[in-house]
């Protein structure tokens, strides 16, 4: 007993909780000059872990080795996967909800989160140019999210003689989803998930700039019908995992409204460039889509996973789950019950994520939302001039966010495309494991491109051009290999 009353010692606690605050914000302050990403051996890392486990282990001890050895997202050498550095009030969000420990499943349970969450849904739908009557919630996570919103698609949009889904399961039908096939694999997950098997995504071909080729709607949901497969939804990408590229929403829109067929956006990275005015245009038709999902964690300054997902009629999110759990509510009821959101969400027990959203919007209003995503973007695009000035790199394309491909093109001439490939790849390895940068790597039109996510406000023009120059060291460093390589 004495163990748990130590481990609840509100005193104990204080000193604790100082000592580390004290030291996030050092971390903090010392990002700036940091190594985005310290290396690691799997099975060396675990062994350290394995030790600290066996007990006894000071926590400020325990929180100092997790610091020393966490990828720096706060660090402005951090170009990698798309995930923000989170804004400190947020982890205070966090911190606070992690001794209150709300859930907001069920309003008695989590009163507060809930209100906040129907609050930050209003906010940013209107921010987003929604319509008025849009409803959603937070969910954990892009997947989850556009799982949630194609169940809704499933439930709306089922053939008429069809049953309820719900009840009497996929049957003899053969639904499908058309989506670009530079869409992210959680779209072809989800209708896995839900037993439409491989023919029930439908991969339409890309444009040269990796958006959906839209004039060939028509032509693949007629095919597919022929084919006995029943369309349920179009899918929209703003924009697509790999190069950030949105599709023509209006087009998708127009050919959804044609054919009868439930739109849905998975805008996880991209929906907020609606909120950068001088690229707000990419996302124009956004608001004409019946689900939208949006990630707080990737381009709004918050931690993972915080997703929310829009319905246009926010009626449409209750007819994803139909179910009763009379220790809780009744679930098997029509009508609307927005201080329930566990009608809605997949989570039972549901984490009170609203408030590391709602916190930045008391603290700073809107403004720092947009703030944030036209920085980044600007970022981004400054490097992306960086990369088409230097004659030894090229483009995949023109940003339309914060994502930039590129590759290391070597001077002299023509070299085999495979051998150019491998460059970029053994250049990647280099600069992880051997500089303070941290990029990753794509496959585009069957080549390798290195890829940068600029998701660091900070990030400055010199950064810029020490990644670059890394990568020409790195490239001098092979040229002795060059009869190999080339």
């Amino acid at each position: 007993m004495e163990n748990l009353t130590q481990l609840y010692d509100p005193e104990i606690f204080r000193a604790r909780g100082h000592a580390l605050v004290d030291r996030l914000a050092d971390h903090l302050g010392q990002s700036a000059e940091a190594n985005a990403n310290p290396r690691h051996d799997p099975g060396v890392l675990l062994d350290k872990y394995r030790r600290l486990r066996a007990g006894g282990t000071d926590p400020a001890a325990l929180f100092e080795q997790y610091l020393n050895d966490a990828v720096r997202l706060h660090s402005p050498r951090y170009v990698g996967h798309q995930m923000n550095p989170p804004a400190p009030l947020t982890a205070l969000a966090d911190l606070t909800n992690g001794v209150v420990n709300g859930s907001t499943a069920i309003f008695e349970m989590g009163g507060p989160g809930v209100v906040m969450e129907r609050l930050v849904i209003e906010e940013f739908a209107e921010m987003l140019g929604l319509d008025p009557a849009t409803g959603g919630f937070l969910t954990n996570g892009g997947t989850l999210a556009n799982l949630t919103a194609l169940l809704a698609a499933r439930a709306a949009r089922w053939p008429a003689a069809g049953g309820d889904p719900w009840q009497t399961g996929n049957g003899d039908h053969r639904p499908c989803v058309l989506v670009n096939e530079q869409a992210h694999y959680c779209i072809d997950r989800a209708v896995r998930i839900m037993g439409w098997g491989a023919d029930g995504i439908i991969n339409v071909p890309a444009d040269g700039d990796f958006r959906m080729r839209t004039e060939l709607l028509d032509e693949r949901i007629a095919d597919a019908r022929a084919r006995g497969l029943t369309p349920v939804a179009l899918v929209g990408s703003a924009g697509t995992t790999s190069t950030g590229s949105f599709d023509d929403l209006t087009a998708i829109a127009e050919a959804a409204e044609r054919h009868g067929l439930w739109f849905h956006v998975d805008g996880a990275h991209g929906a907020p460039l609606r909120l950068d005015a001088a690229r707000a245009h990419h996302a124009a038709g956004l608001e004409r889509a019946d689900s939208l999902i949006m990630d707080f964690h990737k381009m709004l300054m918050c931690p993972s996973l915080t997703t929310g997902v829009f319905f246009r009629r926010g009626t449409d999110a209750y007819r994803t789950f139909y179910q009763k759990a009379d220790y809780l509510l009744s679930f098997n009821t029509d009508a609307e019950d927005w201080s329930n959101f566990g009608r809605r969400t997949f989570e039972c027990t549901k984490n009170m994520m609203s408030l590391r959203v709602f916190s930045l919007l008391a603290a700073h209003g809107r403004a720092v939302f947009v703030d944030y995503v036209s920085r980044v973007n600007d970022v981004a695009e400054r490097f992306a001039a960086r990369v088409r000035a230097s004659a030894d790199f090229e483009l995949a394309l023109a940003p339309t966010c914060n994502i930039v491909c590129f590759r290391y093109r070597p001077p002299g001439g023509t070299h085999d495309a495979a051998a150019v490939d491998h460059l970029n790849a053994l250049l990647r390895a280099q600069i992880i494991g051997e500089t303070d940068f941290y990029l990753v790597q794509t496959r585009l039109n069957e080549r390798t491109y290195l890829r940068c996510t600029f998701t660091n406000p900070f990030t400055q023009a010199h950064h810029d051009a020490a990644l670059l120059d890394a990568l020409r060291t790195g490239a001098g460093r092979w040229a002795e290999l060059r009869d190999t390589i080339f």
